[in-house]
């Protein structure tokens, strides 16, 4: 029983990466399938003593979030609109990952399978993105999400990909080395053709971190190599017009210059900044608390009407940026949460990286686990990922995935 238990677990872990953007709500059979399984820790009996406290803190940081997200949603009680419901909905989802993590932690792993799936992942979602553009003739490609959200994840599934490239080399499984360095390849361009700036932003940290943290893996000699290819890929996604790259960074360049000069501010990035003004005026006139879900849209219309900004920002529910956008609905109180959410779990996986700096089965799962957050900060520049729910998932669920797959490898290491 155990056994199936834990062939089934795995396989739904690696599957939410695996479809979670190349079919529509694909994320939802795999967590879905997660959620279900740990309804079985009511017969399992499972053993609490197994988190120690790094795993409680995780768990906390997850339950004290959400706990300050329906504390933020108090003073929006009277007027509990249609955006405060669904609000409480996505966030809640923290909360249903957590027996997820138990289950995870009592069963034994097959955590290689993660891998599988952030690879065919990559794989599928630039498929259906190149359907998009070249057959169906869409500008952006978008999947079943919008095409902001489709490209990040694509871009994460990316970095993933080249973090399993990065295991695959080490194990000498070069079959499945081709395949994940494909995937990398596949989940940035998915992104390429999504137009999505704002994930082009995390690209270089990204990159230079994982650059960084396999320098000794790799050799200074093949390290070179990569930085070549990678500085090539780059000039060809740049200059080939195809790509679309260079037509949306020009069409920035622009929107920032007629901004400036106050020629034309309601373009793409023109609306952007009024947004993101929008969000620090509301953040300076109630800084502790904010807010609120349901005041926004007003208070964003009163700016409209004197001018401050434009009138085509008023229907936009969030601000284009996780920070901004958290301060001025649960202002300092609810910017501090976003930080923790993203800062605590980024530092537990660095201190794993740095415990297990010569233990690459341990390291590679640590690396994939701190690129999560990391990722999620660089798109909450220009974009608040929670707004749907495929972006709580992702995170929620690859936090706890990588989370309890170090987990493993650390105690098949003591084995």
């Amino acid at each position: 029983m155990n056994n199936t238990l834990s062939t089934l677990t795995w396989l739904f872990s690696g599957l939410m990466f695996a479809l979670c953007i190349s079919i529509p709500d694909g994320y939802r059979i795999g967590a879905g399938g997660l959620l279900l399984l740990s309804l079985s820790l009511f017969f399992l009996k499972p053993k609490w003593s197994m988190l120690n406290k790094d795993d409680r803190l995780l768990f906390w940081v997850f339950v004290v979030f959400v706990i300050s997200i329906y504390g933020a949603a108090l003073s929006d009680w009277i007027r509990f609109d249609s955006v405060v419901k669904k609000t409480l909905d996505r966030f809640s989802l923290f909360i249903f990952v957590l027996p997820v993590m138990v289950l995870l932690l009592n069963v034994s792993g097959r955590k290689e399978w993660l891998w599988y799936g952030v690879v065919i992942g990559a794989m599928s979602g630039f498929s259906l993105a190149l359907y998009e553009r070249l057959v169906l003739g869409l500008g952006r490609a978008r999947g079943s999400e919008n095409a902001i959200l489709f490209g990040n994840i694509s871009m994460l599934l990316g970095f993933l990909s080249l973090t399993a490239a990065a295991y695959f080399f080490y194990q000498k499984r070069f079959f499945w080395l081709v395949l994940a360095l494909s995937g990398g390849v596949c989940g940035i361009g998915g992104s390429v053709l999504s137009g999505s700036r704002g994930g082009w932003v995390a690209a270089p940290l990204v990159i230079f971190f994982l650059l960084w943290v396999f320098r000794n893996l790799l050799g200074k000699k093949l390290l070179s190599k990569l930085i070549l290819f990678l500085l090539l890929i780059i000039s060809i996604i740049v200059l080939v017009p195809q790509t679309g790259v260079q037509a949306r960074i020009g069409q920035a360049v622009s929107n920032i210059t007629h901004y400036a000069d106050n020629t034309a501010k309601e373009t793409s990035v023109g609306l952007r900044f009024d947004m993101w003004k929008a969000a620090v005026y509301m953040f300076q006139q109630n800084p502790i608390i904010g807010f609120g879900e349901s005041q926004v849209k007003k208070n964003k219309q009163n700016l409209a009407d004197i001018g401050s900004v434009s009138h085509k920002i008023v229907r936009f529910h969030h601000a284009h940026n996780e920070f901004l956008d958290a301060a001025s609905k649960r202002g300092l109180i609810g910017l501090f949460f976003i930080l923790v959410l993203y800062l605590v779990p980024l530092k537990l996986f660095m201190n794993k990286i740095r415990q297990n700096e010569c233990d690459w089965k341990i390291k590679f799962y640590a690396v994939a686990g701190a690129l999560v957050p990391m990722s999620y900060i660089g798109f909450g520049f220009t974009n608040v990922m929670f707004t749907q729910k495929i972006g709580v998932i992702m995170y929620a669920f690859s936090i706890v995935l990588f989370w309890v797959a170090v987990k493993n490898a650390e105690n098949e290491a003591l084995s």
